[in-house]
């Protein structure tokens, strides 16, 4: 089969590597995971594990998605996280002290949906949320330093996105203590379900990492977070579901119960009894809870979730 598309690393010798990009192209320094004829592996710190995706197999031409938490630029300016990003040939790609150049036989313009993914549209549209939120980050930031805690919140966090994106959600924002993610369940029934498992498996995988990171709550407490998944609709101000673009109560109800979880005797992961209610099958739910959200004038019915036996 014929390449439709490749990447040039360029280089200062007159030996260019040209890498095919056969459907989709996950570049990084590492790309765990990732099926290896689909790679491209940089050696190069300032690039991240996962640094973005190049995407040809999508309606409407091929596209960029920025993965990283370094950052890339796309003809010399930076792009969104998460954002859909046009590709055309002779486009310039920048991550680190890394340059590409892409180079396709016709130019592409932005898809209205991604294989595999939520990407939103403009307007109303109703999300599934999940938001993850570190506990007692304030405290961790004072014991160990905030450059310290950066450093290892951002390797958890990179470890986190890979998880969201095996679940088909997409990563809104994270900002210093917390992670949110977005799934589209008008397009995809199945967006409940799969937020609920990646609360669950996200939760799993902070356990799991906890005792080998370098920094602690406190003494002999490791790293915990609290997890929140709800439904409702939402405004969507423009293609990348940043967080400052989405507003609906379903987002403000996720991050305050996402502060209440794992905290006070509390379960960790908390599921709004509508989001539990669209996916029945998919988590153990505990008896309804009426938790007071700070800014609300209603209680929050809530289920706390747990994994299937």
């Amino acid at each position: 089969m014929t390449s439709q598309a490749w990447v040039v690393v360029a280089s200062d010798t007159p030996d260019e590597r040209t890498v095919p990009v056969e459907g989709r192209l996950l570049v990084g320094r590492e790309c765990l995971g990732a099926d290896h004829s689909r790679c491209l592996i940089l050696e190069d710190p300032l690039v991240s594990r996962d640094h973005f995706e190049i995407r040809t197999d999508a309606t409407g031409g091929p596209i960029l998605v920025d993965l990283s938490l370094n950052g890339t630029r796309v003809n010399g300016r930076r792009v969104e996280s998460a954002e859909p990003i046009a590709l055309r040939d002779g486009d310039r790609i920048e991550l680190g002290a890394t340059e590409l150049r892409f180079r396709a036989p016709a130019a592409g313009v932005l898809p209205k949906s991604l294989r595999g993914s939520t990407i939103m549209e403009a307007g109303t549209t109703r999300l599934a949320v999940v938001v993850g939120d570190i506990v007692g980050y304030t405290t961790m930031t004072e014991r160990h330093g905030g450059v310290a805690v950066a450093e290892v919140v951002s390797e958890l966090f990179g470890e986190l996105r890979r998880l969201v994106r095996r679940h088909r959600g997409t990563i809104s924002n994270y900002v210093g203590d917390a992670i949110f993610s977005a799934w589209d369940h008008e397009r995809d029934p199945a967006a409940p379900a799969d937020a609920i498992s990646f609360a669950l498996a996200a939760h799993e995988l902070v356990q799991a990492r906890s005792g080998r990171l370098a920094i602690e709550l406190d003494d002999g407490v490791p790293l915990r977070m609290g997890w929140a998944v709800t439904l409702g609709d939402a405004g969507v101000g423009r293609h990348s579901p940043a967080r400052e673009a989405i507003h609906g109560d379903a987002i403000n109800l996720a991050f305050r119960l996402a502060a209440m979880a794992a905290r006070e005797g509390r379960p960790p992961v908390l599921v709004a009894d509508d989001a539990a209610a669209a996916a029945p099958g998919t988590a153990r739910y505990g008896e309804v809870q009426q938790l007071e959200a700070k800014g609300r004038s209603s209680a929050a019915s809530v289920r706390a979730a747990e994994p299937r036996a």
